[in-house]
């Protein structure tokens, strides 16, 4: 008899486990869209933090965000492709903007603050690989981002 009570209850109990599974709510898994954002600085028309999907090159951004009659494009490489949580800053025309990748010394220590030393650096730096971007600059030792920022207006590629 107790036997019978056993398989009575394994059988009720596998009852009971085929039904919870057909009850069960199907887990479904919502695609997660990965956003990248780079903030616009400069001569964009729309400034800020601007998010994408996806692989973006400097022109696609310009092509979409656009940007004023003054904007200095000698100052980026538009076939770059656009590092995800950077800063993106094209500077206003200016007759006597810089070249990073083609000034000589005296043109680059004519830069308020940069001396012979950080001068031969940027060279040094440019003869290894050219500059794609004037953030850039900051890949050389001894210029951070304050340095960047207030040399970024005069500069160009």
């Amino acid at each position: 008899m107790k036997k019978k009570y056993q398989v009575l209850g394994l059988i009720i109990l596998m009852i009971c486990s085929i039904v919870y599974d057909f009850q069960k709510p199907d887990v479904q898994k919502e695609e997660m869209i990965s956003l990248s954002y780079v903030i616009l600085e400069g001569e964009f028309l729309k400034t800020g933090k601007y998010e994408f999907e996806g692989e973006k090159t400097i022109q696609d951004i310009i092509d979409e965000v656009g940007v004023s009659d003054q904007a200095n494009l000698n100052s980026v490489k538009g076939d770059k492709i656009v590092e995800d949580e950077s800063r993106l800053y094209i500077p206003p025309q200016q007759e006597h903007a810089i070249s990073l990748n083609n000034a000589c010394q005296e043109e680059l220590m004519s830069l308020q603050g940069v001396g012979e030393k950080t001068a031969l650096k940027i060279i040094d730096y440019r003869q290894q690989h050219p500059f794609e971007t004037i953030e850039d600059i900051m890949n050389i030792s001894g210029i951070g981002e304050k340095t960047y920022l207030r040399l970024r207006e005069h500069l160009c590629l």
